[in-house]
This record gives structure tokens, sequence and C-alpha cells, in this order.
């Protein structure tokens, strides 16, 4: 042979099986770890992997409920609910997991929204309310 890796696939010229020990190849050898000669991360045949992560989905279950403890925001217990339904169906049904994480998201505005909103009326009536603060008042 030329001495640039002439031979047949799995032909060590050192001496080994598959030329690194331990880690095995395409053309045989074992992964170690993994069922059926997979390597370790890797399902049974015919299972789709797992899709993207649920990041999302805790980070709106996170915002809801400190928006039910911080601003008693009504509109985020069912973005809890949602966000919770969510979480439990990101590995089954991955794409109704993003609608109801869509859902939470928007729930949880609303009730930002809404909470700012009660905010400033009830500043304009504190405002209106109290006599300091008229013009036409004297000393």
């Amino acid at each position: 042979m030329s001495g640039y890796g002439g031979g047949p696939p799995g032909y060590d010229p050192y001496g080994g099986s598959q030329g690194w020990s331990g880690y095995g190849g395409p053309y045989g050898g074992s992964y170690g770890g993994g069922p059926y000669g997979q390597p370790p991360g890797y399902g049974p045949p015919g299972v789709p992997p797992r899709s993207g992560s649920n990041g999302s989905t805790i980070a709106a279950l996170v915002c809801n409920i400190a928006g039910v403890l911080l601003c008693c925001g009504l509109l985020s217990i069912p973005g809890i609910v949602t966000a919770a339904i969510a979480l439990g169906r990101v590995d089954t049904d991955p794409e109704s997991a993003r609608k109801l994480t869509l859902w939470s998201w928007v729930l949880f505005g609303l009730s930002v929204v809404l909470g700012i909103a009660i905010f400033i009326i009830y500043l304009v009536a504190v405002v209106a309310s109290d006599p300091s603060y008229d013009s036409s008042g004297g000393i």
C-alpha cells in the first residue's frame, strides 16, 4: 500500500480494531452506553427527536405567577393555567403547547396593561379628590 490509509474500511494499521479504541465507528464497533450500539443520547428507532426547549413556557408561568402575587392581576390566573397545560404538552403535542404558551404571554401582557390603566385611574381619582391641589382655594 501507499502509506496513506490504503486498506479496506475498518483496517487499522496500528493494530486496534477501529483505530480509536473505545469510540467505535460507522464500520462496526460499539459506542457503549446506548441501546443497539447507538451513541448515548439517542432514543430507540422510530421515536422522533425531542423538539425545542420549554424555556418560554417556564418563563410565561413564572411571569404570570409574579403578576398574580405582585399586581393582583386577575388575567394572570388563566395565564398560569395555560402555561401549566402547555408545560404538560411540550413533549406530547408541541404545536398545542406553542399556542398555549403564546396565549399565556398574551394574557400576561393584558394583565400588565390593565394593571397600569387601573393605577393611572387611581392616581387621577386621588388627585381630583384632594382639595390641596385646587388652585382657587386660598389661605
